[in-house]
């Protein structure tokens, strides 16, 4: 995988205990001949109506370096924004039915990550996980939306997220069998927030399976091209 150009595939959206299909999500993931990674997803689910654009593109150095999301909700467009790195500022605008038009730049660390709640983006935070240090880390994140199913926004926060390495196991979806790395994540900043599991592979951290118990939701790969 790590030797291709190109990766194309599809999550579906799923009621865990009924495997009810509420929404799916098309990516695409280009290598960039500078090194750096851009994915691009596009999620649209049928009981919260939502169709989230999103184009993330990873520097060399793995941080964020631009990102572009656009967010509607049934009828409404609700928002869109364009977020930048430059150093350790990231520079933000963006414009919501809830806020307007906000012009921010944000003071950064070296190790952070953009959420953008694109799910196979739930992946990349890890690209900040230091794995010669100790298995439970915090990382900071702005995160663009400030409900826990990413229906507002983009204008966000900046949290921080504790993250968890579980080790290596091998998952079964749809789309196959798949060498993956196992990681947990929680917020504190919103209230009540069930731990989620996430199940990514190989060196591009496509995400696999995320196992959201608490709130009876899965999201598993579906289809995988590679071209």
């Amino acid at each position: 995988m790590s030797d291709l150009d190109y990766v194309s595939g599809r999550l579906a959206y799923l009621k865990k205990s009924t495997g009810f299909e509420r929404g799916r999500e098309d990516f695409r993931l280009t290598r960039n001949r500078d090194g750096s990674r851009t994915l691009r997803a596009l999620a649209m689910t049928d009981d919260s109506r939502f169709v989230r654009d999103v184009t993330f593109t990873l520097s060399k150095d793995e941080r964020p370096q631009d990102v572009f999301i656009r967010l509607q909700v049934g009828d409404d467009l609700r928002g869109a924004g364009y977020f930048r790195t430059d150093g350790d500022v990231l520079h933000l605008t963006t414009d919501t039915v809830d806020t307007g038009h906000t012009v921010q730049s944000v003071k950064v660390p070296a190790r952070f990550h953009i959420t953008t709640h694109a799910v196979m983006l739930d992946g990349w935070p890890f690209w900040a996980f230091d794995h010669e240090g100790p298995a439970t880390q915090s990382i900071v994140a702005y995160n663009t939306s400030t409900r826990w199913n990413g229906t507002d926004g983009p204008l966000g926060r900046m949290e921080t997220i504790d993250v968890t390495y579980h080790g290596e196991e091998g998952v079964t979806v749809p789309a196959g069998t798949f060498p993956c790395r196992h990681f947990s994540f929680e917020t504190i900043h919103i209230k009540d927030i069930p731990t989620s599991h996430v199940f990514v592979t190989g060196k591009d951290n496509l995400l696999v399976r995320y196992d959201w118990a608490g709130y009876d939701l899965e999201y598993v790969l579906t289809r995988l091209t590679r071209d």
